[in-house]
C-alpha cells in the first residue's frame, strides 16, 4: 500500500477517529476496529508505516491500539473489574520464553520484534473480547460487526479477481494468479457460512433472501481464493460441528446442507459468468485439484510442505524441546538438497508450534485453546437462554473446529489476521462466565424464596 518509512494518512485518521470515538463511545470504537481488521487485507495493512515510528506502528497496530484504549475507557467509565482468562497468561508466557529466544539468538530487530507482535495478536484479542463482551446487548452488535466486516473482505476479494481476470488473457494454466488468502486469514466468513448448516434462517422472506445472498457471496470467495487446504477444512469441519454439538438427525443435516450448497454453487457460477465471461468455476476447481496427483505439479505443490516438515523437525530436535527454538517462521533457508531452492518456515500450523514454541506451545495452542473455546461454545449452544447466545457458541465452535483442520495443512496463530477470532473466543468465555453467575444467583433468590 505504502512504502516502508512513508507516513499512512489511514493511520492517523483510525487514530483521530478512534480517539474521538473512545472518548464518547468506548464500544463503539472497538467495533470499529472489529469491523476494520475483519474487512481489511492484513498483508497490505502490515504495509502502512508513519514517519516517526516507522514500521513500528502500522494500521493494524494502530487498530489494536484503539481497541485496547476503548477498553480501559469503558471499564472505567462504569467502573467495573478487569478480567484476564486462563487461557491469556499461558499464550503470553509461552509467547515470551519464544521471543526472548529470539531477541538472544538474532538480537532486537524489527524482524524478531515484528515476529512477537504477530504472535501477540490473538491473546490481545481474547483479552479484549473477554472484557468487552459482557452481556448479550453487547453480543448482537459484535456479531454483526463479525459478519459486516467478512462480507466487505468478500466483496474486495471478488474485485481483486474481477479486476485480475479483466486485465490479463488467462487460461487453464494460469488461474494462480488471481489467487490471494489476504481477505480470508480468520477464515470468520466460512464460520458464518458453516453455521448454515444448523441455524434455521429467519421467517421473514426479506432477510432470508439477504442472508442467502451473503452465504453465496463466501461461498465465492471461498472457491475463488482456490485454497485446497480451506475447501478441505469447510468440508471437514461439517461432521466434527455435528459430533461436537450433539446434534441430531445428523445424516438428513449433511444432505440438506449438500443439497443448499449445490444450489448455492450453481448461482455463484451464473453470477461469476456474467461478471466474468468466460471463467470456469469447474474447470478451476478441478485444476487444483489435479495438482495434486500429477507428478511434476506434486513435486512442485507438497514438496515444499514436506521439506519445510523436514526443516523444521530437526530445528525443532536441535533446540529446546520444551520450549522450542523461539519465533523465527519469518525467516528462509536455502534447500540443502538444492541450492537454488529456498524453505520458508512457519507453513505448517502443528509443526511451527512444535519446532518454535515446543512442547509446551503445541499443546497450548494445538489443544488447549481449541478445547476451551469448544467448551464454552457448547456450553453457550446447550445452556444459552438467548438466541444470540446460543448463535454465538454455534459461531465460535464452527470457526475453531474449521481453523484447526486449515492448521494442519497450512498457517497458524502465530501470523496477522486473527484478531476476530481472537475476539469472538474471548467474548464466547465472557458470556459463559456472565450466564454461570446469572444462574447461580437465580438458584440462590429461588432457595431463599423456599426457605421463607
Amino acid at each position: 500500500m505504502i512504502e516502508t518509512g512513508h507516513p499512512s494518512i489511514f493511520i492517523y485518521l483510525v487514530l483521530v477517529i478512534g480517539f474521538v470515538l473512545v472518548l464518547f463511545r468506548p464500544y463503539k470504537a472497538f467495533l470499529l476496529v472489529v469491523v476494520l481488521l475483519a474487512a481489511g487485507n492484513a498483508a497490505m495493512f502490515n504495509q502502512t508505516r508513519t514517519a516517526i515510528l516507522g514500521p513500528y506502528l502500522n494500521l493494524s497496530d494502530a487498530c489494536i491500539l484503539i481497541a485496547l484504549i476503548a477498553l480501559f475507557f469503558d471499564k472505567f467509565r462504569f467502573g467495573k473489574p478487569i478480567f484476564v482468562p486462563q487461557v491469556v497468561p499461558v499464550l503470553l508466557f509461552i509467547l515470551t520464553i519464544a521471543a526472548l529466544q529470539s531477541f538472544w539468538k538474532l538480537g532486537w530487530t524489527y524482524e524478531t520484534a515484528r515476529a512477537y507482535r504477530w504472535g501477540l495478536e490473538v491473546p490481545i484479542a481474547y483479552f479484549i473480547g473477554a472484557n468487552m463482551v459482557t452481556s448479550c446487548k453487547r453480543a448482537k452488535p459484535l456479531v454483526a460487526a463479525l459478519l459486516c466486516g467478512a462480507a466487505l473482505a468478500a466483496i474486495q476479494h471478488l474485485f481483486f479477481i474481477v479486476t485480475v481476470w479483466q486485465s490479463r488473457s488467462l487460461n487453464m494454466q494460469s488461474y494462480e494468479l488471481m489467487r490471494t488468502i489476504a481477505y480470508n486469514c480468520g477464515r470468520i466468513s466460512v464460520a458464518f457460512l458453516l453455521t448454515g448448516l444448523i441455524w434455521k434462517l429467519p421467517a421473514i422472506m426479506w432477510k432470508r433472501i439477504l442472508y442467502l445472498m451473503v452465504a453465496i457471496l463466501f461461498l465465492t470467495s471461498l472457491l475463488l481464493d482456490q485454497s485446497r487446504s480451506a475447501w478441505l477444512a469447510t468440508a471437514g469441519a461439517v461432521p466434527c460441528l455435528l459430533v461436537f454439538l450433539k446434534r441430531r438427525n445428523r445424516v438428513v443435516n449433511v444432505m440438506r446442507f449438500g443439497i443448499i450448497v449445490v444450489l448455492m454453487f450453481f448461482a455463484m457460477a451464473w453470477v461469476c459468468q456474467q461478471v466474468m465471461p468466460g471463467l470456469d468455476i469447474s474447470d478451476m476447481a478441478t485444476h487444483r485439484i489435479k495438482l495434486l496427483f500429477e507428478d511434476n505439479t506434486r513435486n512442485i505443490h507438497m514438496g515444499t510442505r514436506e521439506r519445510a516438515f523436514k526443516v523444521e523437525m530437526s530445528s525443532w530436535l536441535n533446540g529446546t524441546l520444551i520450549f522450542g527454538r523461539g519465533l523465527y517462521f519469518y525467516q528462509t533457508i536455502r534447500n540443502p538438497e538444492s541450492h537454488t531452492e529456498r524453505i520458508a518456515f512457519g507453513h505448517l500450523g502443528y509443526v511451527t508450534y512444535l519446532s518454535q514454541l515446543g512442547v509446551i506451545g503445541l499443546l497450548a495452542y494445538g489443544f488447549y485453546l481449541p478445547a476451551r473455546v469448544i467448551r464454552d461454545g457448547r456450553w453457550l449452544w446447550s445452556h444459552g437462554d438467548l438466541p444470540i447466545l446460543r448463535y454465538m457458541g454455534l459461531l465460535g465452535t464452527a470457526s475453531i473446529i474449521c481453523l484447526s483442520i486449515i492448521f494442519l495443512m497450512s498457517s497458524h496463530f502465530l501470523r496477522l489476521g486473527y484478531f476476530g477470532p481472537g475476539v469472538l473466543y474471548g467474548s464466547m468465555w465472557s458470556l459463559v462466565r456472565t450466564q454461570k453467575r446469572a444462574t447461580r444467583e437465580d438458584n440462590v433468590r429461588i432457595s431463599q424464596y423456599k426457605e421463607h
